[in-house]
């Protein structure tokens, strides 16, 4: 009589089990978006009122995505762009929407490396102005032409990296550039000892391997760890 209590309650856990299973590999929506933090800055030179850098581009030809987590299996997959991902940081302009079927349930860590750059084309492109006087306005361009992968781990709106995800229930991965980190050792007085180039007949600061190099080693350091994906 126990042996015949013990199938029906064996058959049961295995299916309880399967359905766990099941449920575990439902997929839950992902959706890619593109934001900046805009970086103001303040001198006190008489000669001017500071710079800010406010928009900004960047292109991405392909990205992994690598999430671990204890129930269910973990979950890996690349995706590649056949015409690169071009997002505007500022307004969240994208060429295309991108979005992913992912796995639902708790991902411990998750890290997105995305590979940046397309030949001839600047892979980050940050713009903005320095009030070099009064009536007197800069334009500053940043440009970051190398081509390679970032690898970003991830977290929640809470800045956890628990991520939870649900069937049903789209989340937004939002990839965000920290211009206020990236340009934490650049100070006014440096901008306005920059050197300036003609571009389209206007005076410019461009910041590039070529032009104002020591300005753009500073912030080329700082590229990857300005980079963010969040979770909501």
């Amino acid at each position: 009589m126990k042996n015949l209590l013990f199938i029906p309650i064996f058959v049961c856990f295995v299916l309880l089990s399967s359905c766990e299973k099941d449920e575990l590999t439902l997929p839950a929506e992902v959706n890619l978006a593109f934001s900046m933090e805009p970086y103001p800055a303040e001198t006190g030179l008489k000669a001017g009122g500071g710079f800010e850098v406010n928009q900004g581009t960047i292109i991405i030809q392909s990205l992994e995505f690598d999430g671990r987590r204890d129930q269910g299996e973990d979950y890996f997959f690349t995706k590649h762009f056949d015409n690169s991902l071009q997002a505007e940081l500022h307004n969240g302009n994208v060429n295309q929407q991108v979005s992913f079927d992912i796995p639902q349930g708790v991902y411990n860590r998750v890290e997105i490396i995305f590979s940046l750059g397309q030949e001839g084309e600047n892979a980050i492109c940050l713009q903005g102005c320095f009030q070099r006087g009064p009536l007197d306005e800069v334009p500053i361009v940043f440009e970051y032409s190398f081509t390679e992968n970032v690898r970003i781990k991830a977290k929640n709106k809470e800045g956890n990296e628990q991520i939870v995800l649900k069937k049903n229930n789209p989340s937004t991965a939002t990839v965000l550039v920290d211009i206020p980190f990236m340009f934490q050792l650049v100070n006014p007085g440096m901008v306005q000892l920059a050197e300036t180039t003609m571009i389209n007949d206007e005076e410019t600061i461009l910041i590039n391997t070529e032009k104002n190099a020591d300005i753009f080693n500073l912030l080329a350091t700082r590229l990857e760890k300005s980079m963010r994906v969040i979770f909501e």
